[in-house]
């Protein structure tokens, strides 16, 4: 089964099975009715007449559809002032990078620049902006963002450097442990209001950074310094609540 995998791999081949044993190598239009493994080496995902169930890793089926957390990037470009319609492509443009660079397991860093007219970053300027809605530039892009060094990309939908330079004063919050991608974009938008930068990294999840705090982080539980009050029982309160009228009634003044 496993030699037979290799028959398919990285073409539009398909191995075909019954459930039971191996039918053949088949290519062209699948049956509306199918179950498909869909292996993408070290995980994969399983489908249901093409729509997506599950995906799986190490022989566990898990319900993640693997696709990096990008939420508050949409709500963030929801509350932006650019229109919709370039709202939704620099979404799209954003997610394909973040997503090639997830498959390619290298580190990535993309500043999301939200000013009418993008600022100057240090770095690889481009002489004429590059058009991200063009196919084969967008395509460019996602191998650009291999450099070190962030992509500077525009509300007009443009690639406007590559390999540019984060830096920062010191800001609360720096966790050392993340490295420097991570924390010079905490420091740079941090300064920087209205800019917003996606950090991807070749062994963390991807970060969302806006305003010098990174919007995909679990919030921090802190434990209380003192202990908890044990509530009290019903008949307590029971109790505690008839007194309390009673005393009330007692500080009432008497009508004359």
């Amino acid at each position: 089964m496993r030699k037979l995998i290799l028959a398919v791999e990285n073409s539009d081949r398909r191995l075909v099975s019954d459930g039971r044993t191996i039918i053949g190598v088949a290519q062209g239009s699948l049956p509306d009715s199918r179950i498909t493994a869909d292996f993408r080496g070290r995980y994969g995902f399983l489908r249901f007449s093409g729509n997506l169930v599950c995906s799986f890793s190490g022989g566990s089926f898990l319900s993640s559809d693997r696709k990096p957390n990008l939420v508050h990037l949409e709500e963030l470009l929801l509350e932006s002032p650019i229109e919709e319609s370039k709202r939704d492509a620099l979404f799209e443009i954003v997610s394909g990078i973040v997503a090639r660079a997830g498959e390619q397991r290298h580190g990535a860093t993309l500043v999301i620049d939200l000013n009418p007219s993008p600022i100057f970053i240090s770095g690889q300027q481009l002489a004429s902006p590059v058009d991200l809605t063009n196919e084969p530039m967008l395509d460019l892009a996602k191998s650009l963002s291999k450099v070190d060094g962030a992509l500077h990309i525009g509300a007009d939908l443009s690639l406007h450097g590559f390999a540019c330079l984060l830096d920062g004063r010191a800001i609360v919050g720096e966790n050392r442990a993340r490295g420097a991608r991570f924390n010079s974009a905490l420091r740079f938008t941090a300064e920087h209001e209205n800019l917003i930068v996606v950090v991807v990294s070749a062994d963390r999840p991807v970060s969302v950074i806006h305003r010098g705090a990174d919007l995909n982080a679990s919030p921090e539980w802190k434990p209380l310094s003192q202990p908890l009050v044990q509530p009290p029982t019903l008949e307590e309160w029971l109790i505690s609540s008839a007194e309390t009228e009673i005393a009330l009634d007692v500080q009432k003044p008497e009508s004359t």
